[in-house]
């Protein structure tokens, strides 16, 4: 896809992310930074800064197959990992059991809300045990599939947000 058409569609994300807001009570949002064609979070970062709420990004630990994440700022000086991916370079960790929502990234999903990510399952083994935070899964409405392929490994979705709709059980 191109910059301009990405960042179309972006705007609707941003634009569903505020009706999604309202539903649901938060403080501290884990974002991913967008890498390659996923989902552009960019706008709804701004947004999140603009509404003083904890943005945080993920930190990759391969040794552990696990994210932390680290606190995000405007003025945060950023990096990129082992996998190109931008990290913050100040690492200030925040506990996972502290996050509201975590916004994830999908190459697929299902209406079942199980997604397909890159491969990693950085975020199937950071949030086998979640408790509390609500996973929101991040996709252009054209990654929907109607095939069943979650494995006993994937954590479930509480939610779907596309350019189009939001997507609960």
């Amino acid at each position: 896809m191109s910059q301009a058409h990405i960042e179309r569609l972006s705007d609707n994300f941003l634009s569903q992310w505020i009706k999604f807001s309202k539903l649901v009570s938060y403080s501290t949002v884990a974002v991913y930074y967008p890498f390659n064609n996923e989902g552009s979070t960019l706008q709804i970062i701004s947004y999140l800064h603009q509404k003083n709420k904890n943005v945080l990004l993920p930190v990759v630990k391969h040794d552990r197959k696990k994210l932390l994440f680290a606190k995000y700022h405007p003025s945060s000086m950023l990096k990129k990992n082992q996998l190109d991916i931008f990290e913050p370079v100040n690492k200030e960790y925040v506990n996972i059991e502290d996050i509201d929502i975590v916004l994830v990234p999908c190459v697929a999903f299902n209406k079942k809300l199980s997604r397909v990510g890159m491969g990693g399952g950085f975020y199937d083994q950071t949030f086998s045990k979640k408790a509390s935070t609500k996973l929101v899964g991040l996709a252009y409405s054209f990654q929907m599939e109607d095939n069943s392929f979650e494995e006993e490994h994937d954590v479930q979705m509480d939610f779907i947000i596309t350019q189009k709709e939001i997507l609960t059980n």
